[in-house]
């Protein structure tokens, strides 16, 4: 009887040690989720929105004057970036014209065009203070580790030049997203653009880890 029991006792301890190395293979060939590591540094730069200045009398009154509503455009979407950003926990900074090019992080950056009557992007152009109409929002986002690139070329057509309104052709080595809107429209839309645009960039950056980095 004796004998039994001390077998009976020797067998659970080596069932007991099976299932040990069993849970412990497990754990080793477990694929192991990688740690999220600390969010890169993100610059926003101004967008890039051409006006048309008032001719005549309407240019002595300044509520006529379309470059406020330009400047708020560029600013809605400037500071709403920033805001969305910074709630994603992205250490967030603007980077106006001027400033030093940072030589690490990510650049978010664009511009507002519009497609005329012939499917061309043009820049997209503020006539008057209380302009309305569809524009895109042409958003890029940029490796500061790497050299800059423009986002687009003047395009080569008869009496096309750079001014306010032309015609442009969009670089094809620049992955651009495009958001809809009006010219007059509320600070809602810009945040939700925003929204948008910094949810592309942690899902691009969970993908692919070493996209800045590289």
């Amino acid at each position: 009887m004796k004998t039994l029991a001390r077998l009976l006792f020797i067998g659970a301890i080596l069932l007991s040690a099976n299932w040990s190395d069993g849970d412990a293979s497990a754990r080793r060939r477990r694929p192991q989720t990688p740690t999220a590591g600390p969010k890169p540094p993100v610059y926003v730069s101004d967008f890039q929105i051409d006006v048309l200045p008032p001719a005549g009398s309407a240019a002595q009154k300044p509520e006529n004057d379309p470059q406020k509503l330009a400047n708020l455009i560029v600013e809605l979407m400037s500071t709403k970036l920033l805001i969305a950003l910074q709630k994603a926990g992205y250490p967030a900074a603007r980077m106006r014209g001027g400033d030093a090019r940072p030589d690490s992080g990510v650049q978010i950056r664009g511009l507002f065009a519009e497609v005329d009557n012939e499917n061309h992007w043009r820049r997209a152009i503020i006539r008057t203070a209380t302009d309305s109409g569809k524009i895109q929002a042409l958003v890029a986002v940029a490796n500061l580790a790497k050299p800059d690139q423009t986002l687009y070329e003047i395009a080569h057509l008869p009496g096309n030049e750079d001014k306010p309104g032309a015609v442009i052709t969009l670089s094809p080595y620049v992955p651009l997203t495009k958001y809809e809107l009006s010219k007059d429209a509320n600070e809602e839309v810009f945040r939700g653009i925003a929204v948008r645009v910094v949810n592309d960039l942690t899902e691009l950056l969970q993908r692919n880890p070493a996209a800045i980095s590289e």
